[in-house]
């Protein structure tokens, strides 16, 4: 798929904390080159910050009790800013800046990686491109919107990176 039509999106900052050991290609400029393509395919509109944490299992652990209940690790967590008061249109009410705080688990990308049978650095950024189309107002919660977002996670990482995942 190609980007034909004009955005009209600022992507005013991403940040990056690397608080887990992870690959050297990942990079704070190669997320903010992913999260800027994703925008740009996803005709984004507005101001956008978005914030990265790589982190451990148990910090991970701990974040998933403490904001959704379940006492168990999980890959990512995906924060959006003013996530209780969006409005009809997928956008933060009250609020001109759009985007949100991303946690992935570096952990869970190595155990994933090594079951999808393709390197560390892709599965982050697999994890990366998931948790902004969640800002963008994707839903994975029923097995066809699921498979809808994982296709569409495929597409968007192929047209950046140049290879198939």
């Amino acid at each position: 798929m190609s980007d034909t039509g004009a955005n009209s999106f600022e992507l005013t900052e991403v940040l990056a904390d690397f608080a887990a050991q992870r690959p050297d290609s990942i990079t704070e400029e190669a997320i903010e080159s992913l999260v800027e393509h994703i925008l740009r395919y996803e005709r984004a509109e507005g101001r956008w910050t978005v914030a990265f944490q790589f982190t451990t299992d148990d910090e991970m652990q701990r974040l998933h009790l403490e904001f959704m209940g379940l006492d168990s690790p999980t890959d990512i967590l995906t924060f959006p800013y003013d996530a209780n008061d969006w409005g009809e249109a997928g956008t933060p009410v009250g609020s001109e800046e759009k985007g949100g705080d991303i946690v992935i688990s570096v952990d869970r990308a190595r155990d994933q990686a090594e079951e999808g049978n393709w390197t560390v650095a892709d599965e982050l950024l697999f994890l990366v491109c998931h948790g902004v189309l969640h800002l963008l107002a994707w839903d994975d919660t029923a097995d066809e919107d699921r498979a809808k977002m994982l296709d569409r996670q495929r597409e968007l990482l192929s047209a950046w990176s140049g290879h198939v995942l």
